[in-house]
């Protein structure tokens, strides 16, 4: 029988159903570390280690529930590698945490990022749901992080999670991408492109799930523990009262994370988490300076000028020029739609006090002129 090697034996105990941090935090105990011989025990040696005996039968067989062979075939094919909790890469922050650490973590680009997060990094988090405000925001912060040298993580979600991505990736920086599938999967499909660029980059994508899972409802959950705990401080964005984010907020702070929001308006529900992490002892920030001071006494003598997205504000001002030249209805309506809220047809009807046919011409004409976009639910926003 083949002897397996320490990162091996990680690879398979990460696989095995049911198995999870706990148990493999146990077998480490109980086996002085070396978890290839808590595969090679008998059963009545892993029971013995406080293993439910259903759990210690799937490690004892752990042959009839993964193949190894297909999963190393699998991960050189991708060009990734898997890391197990004693790597030298294997971020420190997490390995703090054994009980929420897994065995390992599969890796597609630079695994030097994962050390630099452990030691500067800023997780954003967001709502898929996102405003053009948080988007600008995201980005436009990540940009001015990564620039100075720190890691920005994010799950590779929609909306905000993207906008961060992309603004790390716009500074040349390092950005580290926590996906909730298999590190073979990019969910939703639509960022495949960002998957890649982070993938090649100086940055990482990275999963603790076997090849070839996909999404499911508590992938994400489970994910965000390890977006909040290989962090150096939590940065929220935007979100509801309710949701991922918010729950994510609570792992950062249930792990000592320092946590910080970034203000709404206070009639937009994606701002209403953030408030009220703010009410409750968040930092409120205003600048990238808030973070870095807060995080690591970064001072403002050394920061880099931050101008809130300028290029974008030039791009918005040329768009409400050719939505004006259209007509004066397209021109309003670009107006409200750039203070930066999603709207509905009705809301648009509403706002502008213009008749539902005048907005209905309006709008169409902004979408063939790709000045504005029609979301599936009906929601308009400014492209």
């Amino acid at each position: 029988m083949t002897v397996l090697d320490r990162t091996q034996a990680a690879l398979v105990l990460n696989a095995l159903p049911n198995i999870g941090p706990a148990s493999v935090q146990k077998l480490r105990q109980n086996f002085d570390g070396d978890l290839a011989a808590a595969l090679a025990a008998p059963l009545e040696q892993i029971i013995d280690c406080g293993i439910k005996n259903k759990n210690a039968e799937i490690i004892a067989n752990w042959r009839a529930f993964f193949s190894l062979e297909k999963e190393e075939e699998a991960l050189n094919a991708l060009g990734a590698r898997f890391i197990d909790f004693d790597d030298e890469h294997y971020p420190k922050t997490l390995r703090e945490r054994p009980e929420i650490a897994p065995a390992g973590l599969y890796v597609r680009g630079n695994v030097d990022a994962l050390r630099l997060t452990a030691r500067k990094s800023v997780s954003f988090i967001g709502t898929r749901k996102s405003t053009l405000y948080g988007n600008r925001q995201a980005t436009a912060f990540a940009e001015s992080i990564a620039a100075r040298g720190w890691s920005v993580v994010s799950g590779l979600a929609e909306g905000i999670d993207a906008a961060a991505h992309v603004g790390a990736l716009n500074a040349e920086g390092c950005t580290v991408a926590v996906i909730g599938t298999g590190i073979d999967i990019c969910y939703p499909a639509k960022n495949r492109e960002l998957f890649e660029r982070i993938a090649a980059s100086d940055g990482a994508v990275i999963s603790e799930f076997p090849i070839g899972k996909h999404a499911d409802k508590q992938s994400f959950p489970i994910r965000n523990r390890i977006v909040a705990a290989i962090s150096t401080g939590t940065f929220i964005v935007e979100s509801d009262i309710r949701g991922g984010s918010m729950i994510t907020a609570d792992y950062a702070l249930n792990y000592g994370k320092t946590l910080f929001a970034l203000p709404g308006r206070i009639d937009v529900p994606a701002s209403a988490g953030c408030h009220r992490l703010i009410r409750d002892g968040a930092i409120l920030v205003t600048s990238p300076d808030d973070i870095c001071n807060e995080l690591d006494g970064f001072g403002a003598s050394g920061a880099l000028h931050f101008d809130f997205g300028e290029d974008l504000k030039n791009k918005i001002d040329k768009n409400a020029a050719r939505a004006a030249a259209i007509s004066s209805e397209a021109g309003q309506i670009f107006r409200l739609l750039s203070e930066g809220d999603k709207l509905t047809m009705d809301d648009l009807i509403e706002k502008s006090g213009l008749s539902a046919p005048d907005v209905m011409a309006a709008t169409m004409l902004l979408e063939l002129e790709q000045l504005v976009v029609k979301y599936a639910d009906g929601n308009y926003e400014i492209n």
